[in-house]
């Protein structure tokens, strides 16, 4: 008599996404970060958010003129997950390269804080 398949789970403790997104016009580039991390059943999402712009598309990238981390709001976890899985909608693609990079930018120069900057930026999440 054969033996019963053995049951199989599968636990992923771990994901690490990286999007890299740059404007038609070649002049902004963002990335975009998506971490997990699983500490038993404590299920922690992590964004790193880096803006990056030149003057012309023939000038080099130089270091980002922002970079934030985020800890993502738990009641997004499960769109981290699918941001993840799935990949950037269009619509979270032109919502990091722009509203949320331009609040981000404007943190840099000190015309909206820290908190609204990691607020936009997990706002792409929701789009």
């Amino acid at each position: 008599m054969p033996k019963a398949a053995a049951a199989v789970k599968q636990d992923i403790v771990g994901i690490h996404v990286k999007f890299t997104l740059n404007t038609p016009d070649g002049l902004r580039r963002v990335v975009f970060e998506l971490e997990k991390d699983t500490q038993g059943n404590d299920v922690q999402w992590k964004i790193t958010f880096q803006l990056f712009d030149r003057d012309r598309k023939t000038d080099p990238f130089g270091d980002a003129i922002v970079d934030l981390e985020v800890d993502v709001d738990t009641k997004l976890n499960k769109k981290a997950e699918v941001m993840a899985d799935k990949g950037m909608t269009p619509k979270q693609a032109a919502f990091a390269v722009g509203p949320a990079a331009d609040t981000a930018k404007d943190s840099a120069s000190g015309d909206a804080t820290t908190d609204e900057a990691k607020s936009a930026i997990q706002t792409t999440l929701n789009k």
